[in-house]
């Protein structure tokens, strides 16, 4: 039995632009994968083609395709061929991504039929602009979804064009299959910072103020009950930097909980003297000492440092005793998931890290941007804790959890 809401949207998306906008766990695809999409397709008059657009092809893949396989089988959703083709309900797709500027050429000279949009949000607005002059056939339509962002963003100002756009807005308490524990764990998560108003309200919200305003209530000591606890696993986290900061955090896990133990910090530019790279080595070998020593025999203290560099990255590899990972510097996806880490006490920071606690005091929102980035200063122990938590996969297990109950076996 449909909800409400599902109900509402199978009345209303006759539009050119049909979009729902909300809440994540609401489950906004479950009704495009068992009703719109197969309906949308058969429908298909073949004066075009149809696309799945999404994040990038992987989360349209995961999202959109996966879901239409279980559902339908791989007689009606077939494979994906190496042109990234599909054939769905006897039409052909293309599965793309859509968050790179570079994407516009996937799609440029293409006459679409139908075209599917997941975490639109998420896309480059060329590819979104240029999707646009694809949609021309006299019937063609386009169904989406995605979590709502900035005011300024470019899908609210498309939906406030007068443009033919029918969006409902759904929140965290339209899906009613989600457990009661899951909405408290969401709550819980996002309290406090614009991510609450965004992923439980479902409101378009501006980033401001500061971006972890409750990094107080992270601060906390590991304790050990006795003499033989310690951490099962230690990591350091590196922003690299001469004339700016060098930031490194030692953490260490211990009960299923990462400990900022320990950081090393220079500024080049405020002490007046920068260091070159065998320095900061130097200095770093000095710093994880005590937990090289606690590593099992041959095993090596994994480093996760900031990508761009390169050249340190090479040098702590020929010391031998660091296993180097770049690390994933994806800004946005990066606060998000440190900011519900901290949140939910996934990860603690010790009192005894003074520059990482003066950094989280002043790091802030840049509000004369359109889009939701910080203000680039002072953020270097910031910096390295987002690539600890987004390398690491901190939240992995709470992601997957969500995503299991966002798809519902039936209902919104």
């Amino acid at each position: 039995m449909l909800s409400t809401k599902q109900q509402e949207y199978l009345n209303n998306c006759n539009h050119r632009w049909n979009l729902k906008i909300g809440a994540t766990g609401s489950g906004k695809t479950w009704i495009d994968y068992n009703y719109v999409i197969p309906e949308r397709a058969l429908c298909m008059k073949g004066e075009g083609t149809g696309i799945i657009l999404g994040h990038t092809r992987a989360t349209a893949w995961r999202n959109v395709i996966e879901p239409l396989q279980n559902r339908y089988g791989m007689r009606l959703v077939g494979k994906l061929k190496s042109d990234s083709s599909i054939m769905m309900f006897g039409q052909k797709f293309y599965v793309l991504g859509a968050d790179k500027d570079t994407s516009v050429a996937k799609i440029q000279g293409m006459t679409v039929e139908y075209a599917y949009g997941d975490e639109i949000t998420t896309w480059s607005e060329k590819v979104f602009q240029m999707l646009k002059s694809r949609l021309r056939c006299k019937h063609s339509h386009f169904d989406g979804t995605a979590n709502p962002a900035s005011p300024q963003h470019f899908l609210k100002e498309f939906i406030d064009s007068g443009a033919d756009v029918y969006c409902q807005k759904s929140t965290l308490y339209d899906n009613p299959y989600l457990p009661p524990e899951v909405v408290d764990a969401l709550e819980k998560e996002y309290a406090g910072t614009v991510y609450f108003k965004r992923y439980i309200l479902g409101e378009w919200a501006l980033a401001e103020g500061l971006i972890y305003p409750t990094y107080t209530e992270a601060l906390s000591d590991c304790v050990f009950y006795d003499e033989n606890d310690d951490y099962s696993e230690s990591v350091v986290s590196i922003d690299y930097g001469t004339q700016n900061a060098f930031s490194a955090g030692l953490w260490g896990e211990y009960n299923g909980v990462w400990y900022r133990y320990d950081e090393y910090y220079y500024s080049g530019r405020t002490e007046g003297v920068p260091k070159t790279d065998e320095e900061y080595a130097e200095d770093l070998d000095k710093f994880t000492e005590e937990a090289r020593e606690k590593l099992a025999p041959g095993r090596k203290l994994r480093v996760i440092i900031d990508p761009s560099a390169a050249s340190f990255k090479t040098l702590l590899q020929k010391r031998g005793w660091y296993k180097v990972t770049p690390a994933n510097n994806d800004v946005a996806d990066g606060i998000r998931e440190t900011s519900s880490a901290l949140k939910t006490g996934r990860i603690k920071i010790s009192p005894a890290c003074k520059a990482w606690q003066k950094e989280a005091a002043g790091y802030s929102w840049d509000d004369k941007s359109d889009k939701d980035v910080p203000i680039k200063e002072n953020d270097h122990a910031m910096d390295e804790t987002r690539y600890f938590v987004r390398t690491m996969h901190i939240n992995k297990k709470a992601r997957r959890r969500d995503e299991d109950f966002s798809r519902p076996s039936r209902g919104w």
